[in-house]
C-alpha cells in the first residue's frame, strides 16, 4: 500500500529520514478525497518541520483505460491497471492542493496534475500552490508546452489583474 494512505508508516518514514537527513526535503502526496484524510495527513505533515515542501497531487491510483479499437488495455503492467493522470484530476488536484495550503501554512505547495493550459495553472495557483508541476502535457507536447503554458498563464494573470503569480497564490473564493 500506498505509505501516504497509512499515518503511521508515514510517520515512521518521515522519523526514519530525518533522523539521517537534516535538511529541508519534499514529499509528493497521494491524492486524498476525505477531510479526515487531510486532516490526519497534515498533522503528520506538519510535526516535521524539514518536510519544507508537499506535491499535490501523485496520479489517482488503479484506472483502467481500454481502447475499444483493439479492445486491448492501455499499459502493459498490472494487467492494464495504472495511475491515471492530465485532466481528468485536476479537480481532485486542486482539492488537494487548497486542502494543504490551509492545514500546512508553513510548507510550500506544489500543485501538480492536470495542468493543460496556463488558465489550469492558475487555478493551481488559487487553490494554494507556490509551483506547478507539468507531466502529461509534457509527455504529449514536448518542452514547449512550458514555453506555451506560461505565456497563457502570463496573460490570465495580466487579465486577472496581478502583476506576478504570488499575488494570486491562496486567492480562490469561496461562496458564502
Amino acid at each position: 500500500p500506498q505509505i501516504g494512505y497509512d499515518m503511521l508508516d508515514m510517520r515512521r518514514y518521515l522519523e526514519a529520514v530525518t533522523a539521517v537527513f537534516p535538511r529541508p526535503f519534499g514529499v509528493k502526496l497521494p491524492p486524498y478525497f476525505d477531510m479526515a484524510h487531510f486532516d490526519a495527513a497534515a498533522a503528520v505533515l506538519n510535526d516535521f518541520p524539514n518536510v519544507a515542501f508537499l506535491t499535490c497531487i501523485n496520479s489517482v491510483g488503479n484506472g483502467l483505460v481500454i481502447d475499444d479499437t483493439t479492445d486491448t488495455v492501455a499499459i502493459k503492467p498490472k494487467d492494464g491497471f495504472g495511475g491515471i493522470g492530465g485532466e481528468y484530476v485536476l479537480p481532485t488536484a486542486l482539492a488537494n492542493v487548497n486542502a494543504f495550503h490551509k492545514r500546512c501554512p508553513t510548507k510550500v505547495i506544489i500543485g501538480c496534475g492536470g495542468v493543460l493550459t496556463g488558465r489550469d495553472a492558475y487555478q493551481h495557483l488559487l487553490a494554494g500552490a507556490s509551483l506547478v508541476q507539468v507531466g502529461t502535457q509534457l509527455w504529449k507536447e514536448g518542452p514547449d508546452a512550458f514555453r506555451r503554458l506560461r505565456g497563457e498563464l502570463q496573460e490570465h494573470l495580466a487579465r486577472k489583474g496581478y502583476a506576478a503569480a504570488a499575488g494570486a497564490i491562496g486567492k480562490v473564493k469561496v461562496i458564502q
